[in-house]
């Protein structure tokens, strides 16, 4: 079975009716990090880095970011959230007596016994203004340790050399969002806008700022999602369905370029001569850049449990190509 049928595989598992609201929120949370965390100067980040499950064939685990910065990496779960963060409660029943002498009883009474670390709840005001809408969820920075662990035996698969770099796991959240109740910043719990603090504190001076080519090398190994921004700013994940991107240039040519060597396109709108056409704006992985007026062309995009959908460029604002759909 080929590395896409895999990551198909993956998807449709993951896979729920309500995941276009979820997805879209998270996404912008995304969004907002990755321009917060890449500089475009120092370190490296990979969006959305995937990596095979190690006990389940065809499953794969993901985290939102992985960051090199210093000779530290670091696994950033972000949090599009909104209303109040906390650990819920945990509870014990204990016995008070009551009464005098003969009428003496014990009264059953339940207390606070700390807070249960293995879980995270939001509360946030449902729609409409109706009352408090809550959720409770395993811990991120648990789950994001546990990835850690795994993501680990699958780099040093890659590069031996990466055994020497401490890795952290780190939970960031949206401005939006009240933490106050689990902050802890040394912890990796913190504001998406507190990560360039976290990551300068906790960097190694003894390693370069600029990242060795061999680590660059490494991370460039690991899966990623494909993307698709449309004009309407709306994200969409998954795997191009097709090798090559096909697209109409205004002579009426049709142009063939494999994926594989695409690293992102942007689509702009232009006017001429009172005929609308779009500028193609195509970045390849060796850096280069071409332009080309495009009339007509489509993106095919494979999803959860089987949807494929069709984006035409004229509706589209950016792709990045993933390598996920080049393994």
């Amino acid at each position: 079975m080929s590395m896409m049928d895999r990551l198909l595989r993956a998807m449709n598992a993951m896979a729920n009716a309500d995941t276009e609201g979820v997805e879209r929120g998270g996404m912008l949370g995304e969004q907002y990090a990755e321009s917060v965390i890449d500089d475009g100067q120092n370190g490296c980040c990979v969006r959305n880095p995937m990596i095979p499950h190690p006990r389940r064939p065809g499953v794969f685990l993901e985290t939102d970011f992985l960051v090199y910065k210093q000779g530290v990496m670091y696994c950033v779960e972000v949090k599009n959230f909104k209303g109040k963060v906390y650990y819920p409660a945990r509870y014990r029943t204990v016995f008070l007596e009551q009464g005098w002498f003969i009428f003496k009883r014990r009264i059953p009474q339940v207390v606070v016994d700390g807070y249960d670390y293995s879980k995270m709840v939001q509360q946030k005001m449902g729609q409409g203004g109706r009352g408090p809408d809550i959720r409770e969820m395993p811990n991120p920075i648990l789950k994001t340790q546990r990835y850690i662990d795994d993501l680990k035996r699958y780099l040093y698969r890659i590069d031996a050399r990466l055994q020497s770099l401490p890795m952290y796991p780190v939970l960031a959240f949206s401005e939006k969002a009240d933490i106050s109740a689990i902050y802890q910043f040394d912890a990796g719990i913190m504001y998406i806008s507190q990560l360039p603090s976290f990551f300068e504190k906790y960097g190694n001076p003894a390693f370069s700022r600029s990242p060795a080519p061999w680590i660059l090398q490494s991370l460039r190994r690991l899966p990623t999602w494909d993307l698709v921004l449309t004009s309407g700013n709306k994200w969409f994940n998954g795997i191009l369905a097709d090798r090559d991107f096909h697209f109409q240039t205004t002579d009426g040519r049709w142009q063939v370029l494999p994926y594989t060597q695409i690293d992102s396109i942007e689509v702009h709108k232009e006017r001429a001569f009172s005929s609308v056409y779009d500028c193609v704006c195509i970045t390849f992985v060796d850096g280069t850049q071409r332009s080309f007026p495009c009339i007509a062309g489509q993106i095919h995009l494979k999803r959860f449990k089987g949807e494929q959908q069709v984006h035409n460029i004229s509706n589209v604002s950016k792709l990045i190509v993933g390598i996920a759909n080049k393994c």
